[in-house]
Order: structure tokens, then C-alpha cells, then sequence
């Protein structure tokens, strides 16, 4: 049964282990993305100066509602509990659009635009750089990462089954990763070990990022887990900002050995296939 189960995991690894090797690494690279752009575009999100005299959201509104185009209205005004941070006017559209508000002068900061890299990040994870079809026909980027991410449920699924040791002397082998003795066994470990660290979490990223990718899957889960899964939860489950910095930095982690994973079994794979040859 076990030779069976290693069997499905090369040979559906194979063909789209690059694509996963691909949107887990785009991931890994947009879980910092907040951080890093406040820091590059600092400006659009803190104020000149802390004052005590503060407009209320109802002065912020008046600021910002006549510089909207036709159709765009406010959603709501976000006050942040730290005082050098300006206040965010959400828009209804285009999707996650702001204006951000220095509510002591009044300054009208902006709306930032997102860095070209995190636009190029968010493209490959979600499509692989591919766009919508304007004539409604297959949307084939948005579909290879779906099929690819449901293959990789499978895969990591059988991973665990291949991993399973027969005795705890194998069990500590299988946990451990080694170094100097050879880069074929480093690479061995990092792909049995590594993944075997990062598998729940690696499951849990999938299983919750299939829901943009498939509507019958989308539909399914909703309906399995209840109406008290929103999908606020679940993004905060698929990107790890549910328990702030610390569960962002495992899923930063997982997600870059989600990344090595398919190349470390392509090593292996070819290296037992060819290394003699």
C-alpha cells in the first residue's frame, strides 16, 4: 500500500510541481507585504504630526467625498488605535481602494498604489500572470493554480502516509535534517523532514486557498463548515495573521519549504533516475 501511495506522490508531483514550487513562494513573498509597504510608502500612512485638536470621521468624510469619482462612495472610516497613524477612508470600489487622511492637518495624503513587486507576486500566486478573458472564455491561470493546489492536497496527503517510520530509531531519522554528509542526503532530509514540519500548516494554506479558485468547492466549504466561517476568517487562516506576528512567520516559513518541497523531490527524483548515467 505504502509503495502505492509514493507512486501518486512522484507522478502527481511531476507534471505541476513547479506551479506549486511557484504559488507557494509567491505566498511566502506577500505575507510581509503590509510591513514593507508602510515602510517604502510611509508617507500615505502616518501623520506629520500628533496634535490635540483631531477631525472627526464626519470632517474626514466631507475632505474626501468630493475628490471620488462618479460611482466610487465611502464604505467606512478606519481610526487606528495608534495616534500617528492616519485615518483610512475605505472606497466601495475599485476592491481594497483607500484614501488615508492626516486627521490633525487635514492633509488629504492619498491613495497609495501597490508596489510593482507585490502586484507581480499577487498575479503569480492567484494566476500565474495570466488574465481574465475579456469574451468570458477559460480563465487557464486561474485554473492550473486551482488544479495544481487540489493535486497538492493529495500529494501532501500521501507524504505523510510515505513518511510514517517503522520504528522510532526511524522516526528520529525522519525528523532530523543533516549536514556533511553529502548534499544528496541534505536535500533528502530537507524534503522528508522539512516537509513533515510544514505539512499541516502547508494543508491548511491549500484546503482555504481552494475556495478562490473553485466555486463548487467554495460552495462546499461554506456549507461543511457553517455560516460562522467567514471569509474574513479564512483569509486570516490562508495567510497566518490570526494569531499576529508569530503565526505570520510560520506560515512565512511553511510556505518557503511548500516552495523547496517540488524542487528537492525533483533533485531526488532525477538524481535516482540519472545520477549514474
Amino acid at each position: 500500500m505504502k509503495k502505492f501511495f509514493k507512486e501518486l506522490h512522484i507522478w502527481l508531483s511531476l507534471p505541476l510541481g513547479l506551479v506549486m514550487s511557484i504559488t507557494c513562494f509567491s505566498g511566502a513573498m506577500l505575507v510581509f507585504e503590509k510591513e514593507i509597504t508602510e515602510m517604502v510608502q510611509k508617507e500615505y500612512y502616518f501623520v506629520d504630526k500628533v496634535s490635540d485638536d483631531t477631525l472627526s470621521v464626519a470632517q474626514v468624510k466631507e475632505l474626501v467625498e468630493p475628490m471620488l469619482a462618479e460611482g466610487v462612495t465611502i464604505k467606512n472610516v478606519e481610526v487606528s488605535e495608534d495616534a500617528e497613524r492616519c485615518y483610512k477612508v475605505n472606497l466601495s470600489k475599485p476592491k481594497r481602494a483607500a484614501i488615508f487622511v492626516d486627521q490633525y492637518s487635514g492633509e488629504v495624503k492619498g491613495q497609495p498604489e501597490r508596489i510593482g513587486f507585490f502586484r507581480v507576486m499577487f498575479r503569480l500566486h492567484r494566476w500565474l500572470m495570466d488574465s481574465r478573458p475579456a469574451d468570458g472564455g477559460i480563465f487557464w491561470g486561474k485554473m492550473i493554480v486551482g488544479v495544481s493546489t487540489l493535486l497538492m492536497v493529495i500529494v501532501l496527503i500521501t507524504g505523510i502516509v510515505i513518511w510514517i517510520p517503522k520504528n522510532l530509531k526511524g522516526l528520529k531519522n525522519r525528523l532530523s535534517i543533516k549536514v556533511g554528509n553529502g548534499w544528496r542526503r541534505f536535500w533528502y532530509d530537507l524534503h522528508v523532514a522539512g516537509g513533515i514540519y510544514a505539512v499541516l500548516l502547508l494543508l491548511a494554506m491549500a484546503l482555504t486557498g481552494l475556495t478562490w479558485s473553485f466555486e463548487w468547492y467554495r460552495e462546499g466549504f461554506y456549507g461543511l463548515f457553517g455560516d460562522g466561517m467567514t471569509r474574513r476568517l479564512v483569509y486570516s487562516i490562508h495567510v497566518g495573521n490570526w494569531g499576529g506576528m508569530i503565526t505570520r512567520i510560520l506560515w512565512f516559513l511553511a510556505a518557503m519549504i511548500g516552495a523547496a518541497l517540488p524542487l528537492t523531490g525533483y533533485y531526488l527524483f532525477f538524481k535516482r533516475k540519472f545520477g549514474k548515467k
